[in-house]
């Protein structure tokens, strides 16, 4: 990025700031000025002011008012070039002073807040309203529609918009991911599966991760022999470690070898896993499905033998 446009990135924050706090500013200088004229009356003695002195008070408490609120605008953004949150993924977009832009920042900060059904009301009320957007817009506004459908389970629309985002040019190296999670949950597995291994042994920064995403895939399928296999490959490659061990824990469950399926939770236990207790739920909700399922056939053989 250049300096002249972190520069204009700047100037235009400046304004921004200066606009908000100014209309902070009058309202607060409008109750503080009444209050010090109450003051004045009941204190000094002082039942009227002359034009001159009441406009010079109130121009007073105005500018200390909107010092004070400009100080406090600025301070939320620390030394961001222009976005509060998320500076990195969305770059150059919406770095106006327009109304596009505000809203915007609007559904931003409602995001980072937890409010993703708010964010999302906001986001498509942008996408739809008709102002114009150049093509960086559109990706970054694309990308958190498909954000907050990722993070509500709305998966069909989530990877609608992923691509929608990617079409206009938007990428960050967790893009790739999103999409084949939300290909994997929609039952798209050909797809997320490609997505995976086109990443393999490649600079991308997730690369790392893909082994142990396949495997979670072929465990979806209850393909446990495939989903071992790459789990194993990514325990020899210390990829994903933890998650890896845990993956290949449920795979053999699948395969009916609780000894090994015991061992390996006990060591992804060990090393960590990400959401234990939620691990340790599904990796007994499978045990016991299989166990279950065992069971029923061993019946059924019994039952088919005696007659």
């Amino acid at each position: 990025m250049s300096f002249v446009s972190i520069l204009s990135r700047r100037t235009k924050r400046v304004i921004l700031c200066l606009w908000r706090s100014m209309l902070r500013g009058l309202a607060l200088s409008a109750a503080a000025s009444a209050v010090m004229l109450a003051c004045l009356k009941l204190f000094a003695g002082r039942d009227n002011m002359g034009i001159t002195d009441l406009l010079a008070v109130m121009g007073a408490v105005f500018l200390a008012a909107w010092s004070v609120c400009f100080i406090i605008e600025v301070a939320k953004y620390g030394l961001k070039i222009f976005h509060r949150y998320d500076e990195d993924i969305i770059g150059g977009a919406f770095t106006g002073l327009d109304r596009r832009s505000r809203i915007f920042e609007r559904g931003v900060a409602e995001f980072h807040h937890g409010g993703f059904k708010e964010a999302l009301e906001i986001f498509t009320e942008l996408d739809s309203c008709g102002l114009v957007k150049s093509g960086e817009d559109q990706g970054v506004l694309s990308f958190y529609r498909g954000r907050c459908y990722h993070i509500m389970g709305i998966f069909p629309n989530a990877v609608i918009q992923y691509d929608k985002a990617k079409d206009n040019g938007f990428f960050i190296p967790e893009l790739p991911v999103f999409i084949a999670r939300c290909c994997t949950e929609t039952g798209d597995t050909s797809r997320a599966l490609k997505i995976y291994t086109d990443m393999l042994d490649t600079d991308q920064v997730y690369s790392c991760r893909a082994r142990c995403e396949i495997g979670n895939i072929y465990l979806k399928l209850n393909d446990g022999r495939n989903a071992l296999k790459w789990f194993e490959e990514a325990i020899e490659r210390r990829e994903s470690y933890a998650e890896s061990l845990g993956g290949a824990a449920v795979a053999y469950n699948l395969l009916r070898d609780f000894t090994k399926g015991e061992e390996y939770y006990r060591l992804a236990m060990l090393n960590h896993v990400d959401d234990p207790m939620g691990f340790a739920n599904y990796y007994k909700e499978v045990q016991a499905a299989v166990m279950l399922e065992t069971h029923y056939r061993g019946d059924l053989a019994e039952a088919t033998f005696k007659a």
